[in-house]
């Protein structure tokens, strides 16, 4: 018996509803956020690096 006896689901009388889903008492995740309304994180600008690292970094 090791199935936690709090997350049986119960009838009026107390009695146990096997075939009853119980709650899930579980923390919720935050909500779904629009493509749109998602920061961009992983852009980058040439102007983000200093001219001297630009120069080196250049292949000629």
């Amino acid at each position: 018996m090791s199935k936690d006896i709090r997350k049986v689901a119960r009838g009026p009388l107390g009695d146990a509803r096997p075939d009853h889903e119980a709650e899930d008492d579980r923390p919720k995740g935050k909500p779904v956020e629009e493509v749109e309304d998602r920061p961009n994180v992983g852009t980058v600008k040439p102007e983000d690096y200093p001219v001297e690292d630009r120069d080196r970094a250049r292949p000629d």
